[in-house]
């Protein structure tokens, strides 16, 4: 009797050792075919059954990253998005390999499909997994000002993240771009993704400086992007903004310098050299409005000839700054406007 409760037992346990192993043996099996399948759309059939099927399997983390590599290749964006949201639950114990790639595909996914939520979650996971990301600096800090806090405090914060994400990115474009192109991609391809990058780095840069009202600094950032791109929309309508606020903020210190100047011509006796250099002070300041107003009509005027939604904010203001100058009359302002298309061939 005690022989045949061993030889029960033996069996219960070679049995409990078989089930695993018949288990990988069907993983090894399925895998094999996966790996074999030479047609994308079929590959990612198995790939997705496999995933579904073996939990447990060595061969998860590369079947996923065929699978995610695959939804690029079809351009599957909402069934790479959900695997991404999936991915801590289905890899709890992910290496830093797999995350850095199931959130960088994630990030392209989450830029072809516009979404801004989805572009800072991965974007920030994946600069956590990998703080050298170009890619994650690139999407995180060109981001964040489409999406800014209410609060002031955490506006300020989102910019000096922005700031510091895109100081960082046009290093490592620097870097990146300072090596061999790949083989596969043209020169003049090479050159035109360099100056997208280094377009929208310091187009981030001078927004952070113009929301700081740090004009100088956001200016040359501005400059910048329009010494490479001429047609740049919102470059031009917040170099408007800037010189608009340059001569809004000359008009209010040439009033308090004419108050000035009329209290010391008023004073007993009167300081003459004080009333002369009040004088020539205020009179130099009416050039400084003239000449910010003019720059600032030139500006916006590009940006409405040039058009799209930075048009469309350029005309209403615009066309104040016109009337202002033209006895609230906007005659010959559709003439300009055609001007400076023809000046920029739009």
């Amino acid at each position: 009797m005690r022989r045949t409760g061993y030889l029960g037992l033996c069996l219960v346990l070679i049995l409990a050792i078989a089930i695993p192993s018949l288990a990988q043996l069907q993983a090894d099996d399925a895998y094999r075919v996966f790996y074999n399948e030479q047609n994308p759309q079929k590959k990612l059939e198995l790939g997705e059954k496999f995933l579904n099927d073996f939990k447990d399997s060595q061969y998860r983390p590369p079947v996923f990253q065929t699978v995610l590599n695959l939804y690029v290749q079809t351009q599957s964006w909402p069934k790479l998005i959900d695997a991404v949201d999936k991915f801590p639950t289905a890899f709890p114990n992910a290496d830093a390999k797999l995350k850095i790639i199931a959130y960088d595909r994630g990030l392209t996914a989450a830029q072809q499909a516009g979404n801004v939520d989805k572009i800072l979650d991965y974007g920030n996971k994946l600069l956590a997994a990998d703080p050298t990301s170009l890619n994650a600096q690139f999407m995180v800090a060109t981001t964040i000002p489409l999406k800014l806090p209410a609060d002031e405090n955490g506006k300020k914060a989102a910019m000096d993240k922005a700031l510091d994400l895109s100081t960082k990115a046009l290093a490592s474009v620097q870097q990146t771009f300072s090596q061999p192109k790949p083989p596969t991609i043209p020169e003049p391809q090479w050159k035109a993704l360099k100056a997208e990058y280094e377009d929208q780095l310091h187009s981030t840069i001078a927004l952070v400086y113009f929301n700081r009202s740090d004009f100088p600094k956001a200016t040359e950032e501005y400059q910048t992007v329009l010494k490479s791109n001429p047609k740049d929309g919102p470059a031009h309508f917040y170099m408007g903004m800037i010189y608009r606020a340059q001569s809004a903020a000359a008009s209010k210190e040439y009033q308090t310098t004419l108050d000035a100047e009329n209290n010391a011509k008023r004073a007993q006796p009167v300081d003459q050299p004080l009333v002369d250099e009040l004088a020539a002070k205020r009179q130099g300041l009416e050039g400084e409005i003239r000449e910010k107003r003019d720059k600032a009509i030139d500006e916006l005027a590009i940006a409405v000839a040039i058009g799209g939604p930075a048009g469309q904010q350029a005309r209403p203001v615009l066309d104040a700054l016109y009337k202002s100058k033209n006895n609230d009359s906007l005659d010959g302002l559709d003439q300009l406007i055609a001007q400076k298309k023809g000046q920029i061939g739009q």
